[in-house]
Order: C-alpha cells, then sequence, then structure tokens
C-alpha cells in the first residue's frame, strides 16, 4: 500500500531522510509487526514466534496510553526520544498532552513499519507539528539531525521515555538510541548556539570581505592533486613546543597548514606554513595575528571569516563556502559555479583536517593536537595569544579521564571533548585510504591515529613527495584574475525584493498591533478585521516562496535570531477566540521578519558605505 498523500507530503518536506528509508526498503514486510482487519478496523499487532497481541492491549487502547502519559516524569523544557512510532495513537496523545517546551523524536527501527502506518492513517497533523520530530533506521548522524530544532531551546533534560510494549521488541536498539542521542545533544548543542550567537557577524563579514573575496580562488580547484604529499595539521597544544624541530624537519617535505592560534609560534620559529587557515568571524581570531608578519603568507578561509583579518592577506586568499547564501547569490550572478564546502564544526582544525582530505592527502600528521590539559595544568603553547592573558594554563577540574598517546590517561574538558569527536567522528566517515598519525605525546587518544615519535615520523614523510609541488601550486591559483565586483549592481535585484518582504512584514505587523483589545473576546471571532490580517500572513508566505534566494539570505542573518524568539512566543500565545490567536501570533511572525529584513538592509548599505572609505583612504 503506498503512503497516504498527506502524510508524504509532509515526509518530504520535514522528513526527506525518512522518506528516503521508507522507500529503500521497497515491499519488504515489517519484521515484528504486522496489520489486522476486522470490521473494517485496522489493528496493529506485534509477532513474537507463533504468537501475537496488540501493543496497545486488547479493549480501550487509549486507556493504557492515558496510564503510560500519566505515570512519566516530564521536564518542563526537554527533548524525550519516545521509543517505537506503532500506529502513531500514543504519539498523538502525547504531544496533546505535553508542555509547550517539550521536544519529541519519535524512534523507530524498521523504515517498514512506517510504511504500514502511514499507508493506513492520517498522521499528517502528528508529523507537521512544529514539536515532533522523527527518526528510523540506521543510528547514523542524519539520524539525529532534526535535533537541532530543539537545541536552540532552553532544554533541561534529554533522555527517552520507554513505550514498553514497541520498546521491548528491540530493547538494545532503543538502548543504544538514547545514548547516541545524549551523546549527539551534547555535540550539536553548542554548535547550534554558536551558530545563532554569531549569524549577524556571518554576514556582515561576508559582505565586508566582498572587496577582497568577490573572486578568491576556491580551494576546491586543486582537489586530489597531492595524494602523494604528506600533510601537517598544526594545532596549539602545549605539545608543539617540542615539536619545533621536526617541523623545521618537515619545511620542505610536507604541506604545514597551521590556525591562528599556532601561527606566531611557528613564524617566530623561523617556520613558514604553507597555508593559515581561519574561519572563525569574531574578532578575538584576530589576536593570532597580531604581531605577526604575513606578508608572504597565504591565507585559506571562508568569506565570513573576520574581515579585518582577511585585510591582511590582499591577493592571497583561497576561499571555500560550506553555506552562505549572499555567496551563492554572488556566484550565481557572476558565473564563477559552485563553491566547495569545508567541514566547518567543532574546532577550525577541522576545517584544516577536511582541508587535508580534499587536497587527496594520504599521510596526515596531527602537532600540537593534544586536546587535554597537561598534568601541570598547560592548556596551550608558550608563545600564542592564549599566552599573551594566562589563558594557555587550565585551572578547572571539569571535563573527563581518557586515554593518552603516551599515559594511562590525560584529562579532557568538554570543549576539547567536543574537537575529540569532531575529529573521530571525520576520520571514521571520510578517513578510508588515509593514514593518520598523532605526535602529540601529552596529548588525548584519538581513536583511527595511532601516536608515532618524531624519529618514525621523519622516516614516514622522507619516502614520499615533497611539498615543493604544492608551493608552485598555490602561485598558480592566486595569479587567477580577480575582477573587480560592484556589489549595490550584482544585489540590486535581491535588494529590490527584500524591501519588498521587509514592506509587506512592517505594514501587517503594525496593522495587528492597532487592532482594539476587545477583539480577543470569543463574541469577536467573525469579526471581519481579522480577514485581512490572516490573508496577510498568507500572502507574506507567498511572497517568501516566490524569493527563495532572498528569504534564504534573510533567514541567515538576524532572522534566525528572530525567528527563534518568534518559535518562543507564540508557545504562551493561546485565547478562546482562534481568530485572534491566529492574528497574535501571526504578529510575531511578522515582526521577526520586518526586524531581520531591517538589519540586513541597513548592514549592507553601511558595508559598501565602508568599502568606498577603504577605497578612498588607500
Amino acid at each position: 500500500m503506498p503512503i497516504l498523500a498527506a502524510n508524504q507530503a509532509v515526509l518530504l518536506k520535514k522528513f526527506p531522510v525518512v522518506l528516503e528509508r521508507i522507500i529503500a526498503v521497497g515491499n519488504r514486510m515489517p519484521d515484528s509487526y504486522f496489520y489486522e482487519s476486522k470490521d473494517g478496523v485496522e489493528t496493529l499487532m506485534v509477532q513474537r514466534g507463533e504468537h501475537s497481541y496488540c501493543p496497545y492491549g486488547s479493549f480501550n487502547k487509549f486507556n493504557l496510553i492515558k496510564r503510560w502519559q500519566k505515570s512519566l516524569r516530564v521536564a518542563p523544557e526537554s527533548l524525550y526520544a519516545i521509543t517505537g512510532f506503532g500506529d502513531g495513537s500514543h504519539l498523538e496523545y502525547f504531544m496533546k498532552e505535553s508542555a509547550s517546551g517539550t521536544y519529541v523524536l519519535a524512534a523507530e527501527k524498521d523504515p517498514a513499519l512506517l510504511r504500514e502506518t502511514l499507508s493506513r492513517f492520517d498522521l499528517s497533523e502528528l508529523l507537521n507539528h512544529e514539536r515532533f520530530l522523527l527518526s528510523v533506521g540506521e543510528l547514523d548522524d542524519p539520524y539525529y539531525a532534526h535535533i537541532q530544532n530543539a537545541a536552540l531551546t532552553r532544554i533541561q533534560e534529554v533522555n527517552s521515555l520507554v513505550f514498553s510494549p514497541l520498546h521491548s521488541v528491540d530493547e538494545a536498539y532503543y538502548d543504544k538510541m538514547r545514548n547516541e542521542l545524549v551523546r549527539q545533544y551534547l555535540v550539536i548543542r553548542p554548535l547550534m548556539e554558536v551558530n545563532l550567537r554569531t549569524a549577524i557577524n556571518l554576514q556582515e563579514n561576508t559582505l565586508l570581505n566582498l572587496k577582497h573575496m568577490a573572486y578568491a580562488p576556491d580551494i576546491g580547484i586543486m582537489k586530489n592533486e597531492f595524494q602523494d604529499v604528506p600533510f601537517i595539521l598544526v594545532g596549539a597544544g602545549p605539545s608543539l613546543d617540542e615539536s619545533i624541530e621536526f617541523l623545521k624537519f618537515a619545511q620542505d617535505k610536507a604541506i604545514i597548514v597551521t590556525t591562528n592560534s599556532p601561527l606566531r609560534k611557528l613564524v617566530n620559529s623561523g617556520i613558514k606554513p604553507h597555508l593559515v587557515v581561519t574561519a572563525d568571524p569574531m574578532p578575538p581570531t584576530l589576536a593570532g595575528f597580531n604581531g605577526v608578519d604575513v606578508s608572504d603568507l597565504v591565507l585559506a578561509c571562508p568569506h565570513s571569516a573576520y574581515h579585518e583579518i582577511i585585510k591582511k592577506f590582499p591577493g592571497r586568499i583561497i576561499s571555500w563556502c560550506t553555506f552562505n547564501p549572499i555567496v551563492d547569490y554572488l556566484k550565481s550572478k557572476t558565473n564563477q559555479g559552485l563553491s566547495t564546502p569545508i567541514m566547518e564544526q567543532g574546532t577550525v582544525s577541522g576545517c584544516v583536517l577536511d582541508i587535508s582530505h580534499l587536497l587527496g592527502c594520504k599521510k596526515v600528521l596531527f602537532i600540537g593536537q593534544d586536546m587535554s590539559v597537561r598534568d601541570d595544568g598547560k592548556y596551550y603553547t608558550d608563545d600564542s595569544s592564549y599566552s599573551d592573558s594566562g589563558a594557555h594554563y587550565y585551572n578547572g577540574s571539569k571535563g573527563q579521564r581518557l586515554p593518552g598517546n603516551t599515559q594511562e590517561s590525560v584529562h579532557v574538558e568538554q570543549r576539547l571533548f567536543v574537537y575529540l569527536k569532531t575529529f573521530e567522528q571525520f576520520i571514521r566517515e571520510k578517513g578510508q585510504g588515509r593514514e593518520y598519525r598523532n605526535l602529540a605525546r601529552t596529548g588525548v587518544k584519538i581513536d583511527g591515529v595511532p601516536y608515532m615519535d618524531y624519529e618514525d615520523a621523519k622516516e614516514w614523510i622522507s619516502t614520499s613527495e615533497d611539498s615543493s609541488k604544492f608551493a608552485s601550486r598555490i602561485k598558480e591559483v592566486l595569479k587567477l584574475p580577480d575582477d573587480a565586483v560592484d556589489a549595490n549592481e550584482i544585489f540590486a535585484p535581491a535588494i529590490k525584493n527584500i524591501e519588498g518582504i521587509l514592506e509587506k512584514s512592517l505594514s501587517a505587523a503594525i496593522q495587528t498591533e492597532m487592532l482594539p483589545d476587545k477583539l480577543q473576546n470569543v463574541n469577536y471571532a467573525g469579526n471581519k478585521a481579522f480577514t485581512p490580517l490572516i490573508q496577510e500572513g498568507q500572502e507574506i508566505n507567498k511572497v517568501i516562496d516566490e524569493n527563495m534566494p532572498e528569504w534564504s539570505i534573510l533567514v541567515e542573518g538576524k532572522t534566525k535570531g528572530e525567528l527563534v524568539i518568534y518559535k518562543r512566543k507564540i508557545r504562551d500565545i493561546a485565547s478562546p477566540n482562534q481568530s485572534w490567536e491566529i492574528v497574535q501570533k501571526n504578529k510575531e511572525y511578522f515582526w521577526a521578519i520586518s526586524e531581520g529584513a531591517h538589519w540586513f538592509l541597513d548592514i549592507f548599505s553601511k558595508s559598501l558605505q565602508s568599502k568606498s572609505k577603504e577605497v578612498v583612504d588607500n
């Protein structure tokens, strides 16, 4: 039986991975379930050997569901995985009875069961609920991707809620799902918080960087060109202090790539990295470049990197773009082709790791990647921006003890633990065909990256091609034409459309604010004043749908944070007058869009003024 059209439409829009996994199982029947039809009623049954039973009981199933719901202890702001989808009835009841801050991940092992259920019952309202998440099948990263929505709220508890009749079908699967949910959330939450907090900085930097980066060559132009050249990823951990002599030896034998943190140490030690990588959009990143002569160094970065750093590398910038609608718009209008995405997750060193993969390097060495606190509390190398303020020593005790490269255990605090898991996940998923070695003697053990001492490392890289090929290729790439760009002309159509979105949303918000309070009474539910405002909400959504490139730009800036605030506000808007409730929720939506659109138009105008002033000053 095909999935009902209403269900499929929601899956396609909201849960495409789930739909893909359902389609992938074809016509296979569920492993442990079947539907029994009697007197036109479809009843879900669980098959156990020769016996079968209904997981919702033999009588009124809602009595069992109510008792289950009543027995639960649910935190007010929470993310819970409910074990098993079943026929969806227990999930529908839970969503109706749960508080507005409770997010639910319906976790199901068998895609075939979902197919059978969604082909029988219209559950589109449940699927479309803003607090409802759905995952099925293999417990991989896509399985947990949707918890990003919950990560933007003030979650107090992450756990699973056991619906025993379904959970017992495969307890090991659901227990593993719960443990991975907690781990994924601990990784995703800080990333989402940073993404939300820095959204306005990312867009402001992108616009300010157009002068230097509009035609910066894309790093993807060098894809898989250096398979036989070793790659060294340099971090600012305390073991870097004892790695300098090795790096001097490796200067011309491997591609040395550093981030801002260890840059000063390398330059002051007479080591010239082949690439300097930065990705952070925030001003503190500049500290790693202060007092460092970068006049003959090459920078690799996204278009959203901190703009004061970009100014230090005129004509010596190689770019990437993981996700930036402003850059996508620019490249589509200037026929530059697609940008190359680089992993921006957890730590800038993750970007460097992905660059090593893109270049095709089969031998990758980690230097200074301790990702742990040394026993004496040392956190980072001596000669870095961290040491300027004494932050290269860690005085806290939070974290955990994990196996070290040469020690039984080392102290890994929470932020470094996220970095560690970022590295391990990348190597597990993309490291096939590559060899990784870790030279951080005092560092934490990284799965898939065995420890190697300096003498063995010298021998290991000496049998490969040297780095001269990379150095000459960089010079070629930077000679590509860097045409001038008139951002005003290129973005004129987008600005016009965003101005239209601002005008409509601001007008609708003001009109709603002017409604008299008496209209919230139930006897005014049919008042004609509501009709145009409800229609206005539909019209604004239509305008947005017709201008998706511009909406993508808006939603990745200040609008992103405004929409999160909007979602929190409307959770507590309730009225017996449904028309009043709809327009009040719409009002918060209108204000969120107008605030975001106004900010973008203002920052776009200011960035052009800044570039004009820079040209005059030069």
